[in-house]
């Protein structure tokens, strides 16, 4: 059997290639304009593809646009149908519009990730492939992952990212009359709150004269009130980086330190681009990972903490479907609608000309805290010849900048939110 495999992601590429490699000769492709160079090839040769795993989302040109010049190209060859290959579309989300088109552009099938081999043998039998075993799947990351995400789609898991506390905080700031009283009166309400905000203050990120502050209306005043809002959003974050489990507790302690690390160069980034709202980059790169967040909670809570399971197994689960699943509680949030935009594409390394630049932003924060040992999926990154970075028009220099910034202030607020 010859297999292409098109994904414009690393990690979902060589994962599908491993796999399919099982079941027969396998090429790869990083983009649907390498794709259809594939195809071509093929065709020419004589030896088209038996079968074609397609990613949906793609920045050059989407799977919907590739499997139509694929199937164009067949037709032209004057391949029947039963010689024309076996596509099946690989997505994140299962939206019955996208799956419908790919229906009506020629695709015999779609699998949702996270896949694994077990998941794409059915798919394989279910459009008539040979898969040479039978492969039965047991409980999985995998399927632990997808009832997850089921469970959020009928509506049976919330996550109250922003409690109303932090609500009533953003109602203060939009209101011009308001200021440093009306943001004391809300905080008073929560003890923990006014604690940690007294600490953040005295922390060595902000005591820069040394003397001690007591109350909670000098510690506003000192760290200014749009900042107040971004630590007492991180203090209500840090709340939910939390489960008994053991193997999860260690992975999400990793995430909350990859996540704070990214708000804080999203602001960076966001000051040296002289974006007004510095505090709204910050929050989007707080949230950012909130689809990681959510699944590691989930399975924490789901697994005994006397099992242990391979971490690049979990790893690579989450990296196939947690942008999407982000996406989807960011706008079950009713959070801004350019966050959800930008968690569904920052993760591209080429990029279209309309793509959000909060994306861009984001895209590059994440190399930052990475190359400064705050990564989570991945543990190095190159700041150099970037693409979100020439869009952006920022230098390796500045990136490195913002970095030197990010690491200083990582030291200086280690323990405050603890």
């Amino acid at each position: 059997m010859r297999i292409l495999v098109v994904d414009d992601e690393l990690v979902s590429r060589k994962k599908m290639g491993k796999i399919m490699e099982s079941f027969g000769g396998c090429v790869s492709a990083e983009s649907g304009e390498e794709a259809l160079r594939a195809m071509r090839i093929a065709l020419k040769k004589g030896l088209p593809f038996d079968l074609i795993t397609l990613d949906i989302s793609m920045p050059d040109m989407d799977g919907i646009e590739v499997l139509t010049e694929i199937r164009n190209m067949e037709k032209a060859q004057g391949l029947s149908k039963e010689k024309m290959a076996k596509v099946i579309m690989v997505t994140a989300q299962a939206d019955r519009s996208t799956i419908l088109a790919c229906i009506k552009a020629g695709c015999d099938s779609y699998i949702l990730k996270p896949f694994d081999r077990s998941s794409l043998a059915k798919k394989m039998e279910e459009i008539g492939l040979e898969t040479l075993e039978p492969v039965q799947e047991g409980q999985s990351i995998r399927k632990m992952v997808m009832e997850t995400i089921n469970q959020f789609n009928q509506g049976n898991i919330k996550l109250p990212v922003l409690l109303q506390i932090s609500k009533e905080i953003e109602g203060v700031l939009a209101d011009p009359d308001s200021g440093i009283k009306e943001v004391a009166n809300i905080l008073e309400k929560d003890g923990v709150l006014t604690i940690k905000v007294i600490a953040a203050a005295n922390s060595a990120l902000y005591a820069l004269r040394g003397d001690k502050i007591k109350d909670l209306r000098s510690a506003i005043n000192r760290i200014g009130i749009k900042e107040t809002q971004n630590i007492v959003s991180t203090i209500i974050n840090k709340s939910l980086y939390q489960t008994g489990n053991r193997q999860f507790k260690e992975l999400l302690e990793l995430l909350w330190l990859h996540s704070l690390a990214c708000a804080i160069s999203c602001r960076e980034i966001a000051v040296r681009l002289r974006e007004p709202q510095t505090d709204q980059f910050f929050m989007l790169g707080m949230v950012h990972d909130i689809g990681c967040l959510l699944l590691l909670r989930s399975l924490g809570d789901m697994t005994s903490d006397t099992i242990e399971f391979n971490r690049e197994e979990i790893l690579e689960t989450l990296q196939d479907v947690h942008t999407s699943f982000g996406a989807a509680i960011i706008k079950d949030l009713e959070l801004r609608t350019d966050f959800a935009e930008s968690l569904l594409a920052y993760k591209w390394t080429s990029f279209k000309k309309e793509i959000p630049q909060e994306a861009l932003i984001l895209n590059l924060a994440e190399k930052i805290a990475t190359h400064i040992d705050f990564g989570f999926f991945e543990k190095e990154a190159d700041l150099s010849d970037l693409e979100s970075a020439k869009l952006l028009g920022l230098s390796e220099k500045t990136l490195t900048e913002v970095g030197e910034v990010v690491s200083k202030e990582m030291k200086d607020l280690e323990g405050v939110f603890e």
